[in-house]
């Protein structure tokens, strides 16, 4: 079900903020930039982000090579 409400929230946050570029409108580009922060939201939760030390990245890297 998150699947969907990223996928729609992207969608129509794009569309506004086209059609809010072309029409020079303020409310429809927030309104854009609105349904951009619900899609980031549902993406981070199936996506949560990752804080790794320096020794870790290299250590990723290291395996990732062999």
């Amino acid at each position: 079900m998150d699947k969907v409400f990223f996928n729609s929230s992207l969608f129509i946050g794009v569309l506004l903020l086209v059609i809010g570029i072309f029409k020079n409108s303020l409310l429809l580009t927030a309104t854009a930039s609105i349904f951009a922060i619900i899609a980031q939201h549902f993406y981070r939760k199936k996506y949560p982000k990752r804080n790794r030390s320096f020794k870790e990245l290299l250590a990723d890297q290291g395996d990732s090579r062999k």
